[in-house]
């Protein structure tokens, strides 16, 4: 037997025979009633017939269904499921997802090189206002212990790239008030009266990270250091192919930098113990995002290793930028 349903301007339910002798089964829904609600505003009657079709069709008994389904108890939409049940009826028949196609894995971890003299470090925001006890995030009653965990993993990097000819590039984010600051001050009130201002103490980079007048500096006003800054023409001046960032937050600019890296074709690496966030639940997931899906997530020995392996190709360049 087969149900055929369609949607017509006048309900009405039909019985004929199909080619094959069997019985074909055709059910009107009135067409002001087919929205996200069609379901329910079926008469009860209508319902059962339906409960019934499908039990015939499927020889199970409607009682059965009807209880594995979730059914509204009483009025006259009686044996209606409800939107509640129908989700989880799809999510117990959801397909797996896909590991695997043609012997390869969909979602393989991606490896990048570092390659001599194409190497950079980019540090996102190790700022003041940011890190520090008394900056502007602390006394807004920010909890910045996650963040300030990245401090000494971030100030090793920097020394080990220093010291193999790496250029250390550094972003800093701020504005000149709520103006420029863009639609980030509307959901961050805090910045109001303060906060990552140009030119003021908290703009500054944190000194225990290890700055140098030497290195490079990219201001900047969105999550992503790239958008309408100079960073992509630094980098292009320094060669390199391949980004390691560090810096903070996770899911916020390391992640919008990181991924804008991999829309220009560099291949960006994300040290893991060397980012942080204002929302630790999120760092995680975030750095899961980034792994499978256009970034390399590494870990601090690892990175320092391979730092400490490069030989020393790289001219001695630095600057404002």
């Amino acid at each position: 037997m087969v149900l055929a349903v369609h949607i017509s301007s006048t309900p009405n339910s039909t019985r004929r025979s199909s080619p094959a002798g069997g019985v074909v089964t055709s059910l009107a829904i009135p067409a002001s009633s087919w929205h996200a609600r069609a379901v329910p505003a079926l008469t009860g009657a209508v319902w059962t017939s339906v409960q019934s079709l499908l039990a015939r069709a499927r020889g199970a008994g409607p009682a059965s269904e009807a209880a594995r389904d979730g059914v509204v108890k009483g009025g006259a939409c009686a044996g209606a499921p409800t939107w509640q049940a129908v989700a989880r009826k799809r999510t117990r028949k959801a397909a797996p997802m896909q590991k695997s196609y043609a012997g390869t894995d969909p979602f393989a971890l991606t490896h990048f090189e570092m390659p001599p003299g194409r190497t950079a470090l980019v540090v996102i925001d190790m700022q003041n206002d940011f890190l520090h006890p008394e900056g502007w995030y602390a006394r807004q009653g920010i909890d910045i212990a996650h963040m300030r965990a990245a401090i000494r993993p971030t100030a090793a990097l920097v020394r080990e790239a220093r010291a193999r000819g790496v250029p250390v590039v550094w972003t800093r984010h701020g504005f000149r008030d709520r103006r420029d600051a863009g639609i980030l001050a509307q959901h961050r009130p805090f910045f109001n009266k303060g906060g990552l201002r140009q030119g003021s103490w908290g703009y500054e980079i944190l000194a225990e990270c290890g700055p140098d007048p030497a290195d490079w500096f990219i201001e900047k006003q969105r999550l992503s250091a790239f958008f309408q800054t100079n960073l992509e023409v630094v980098l292009r001046a320094l060669k390199a192919e391949t980004v390691v960032f560090c810096g903070v937050l996770t899911n916020q600019c390391v992640a919008a930098t990181s991924k804008d890296a991999n829309f220009r074709d560099m291949a960006p690496i994300v040290v893991r113990e060397a980012v942080g966030t204002t929302l630790p639940h999120l760092h995680e997931p975030a750095l899961e995002m980034m792994a499978v899906g256009w970034a390399e997530v590494r870990g601090m020995d690892s990175t320092l290793a391979a730092l400490g392996a490069l030989p020393l190709v790289n001219e001695p360049t630095g600057g404002i930028a």
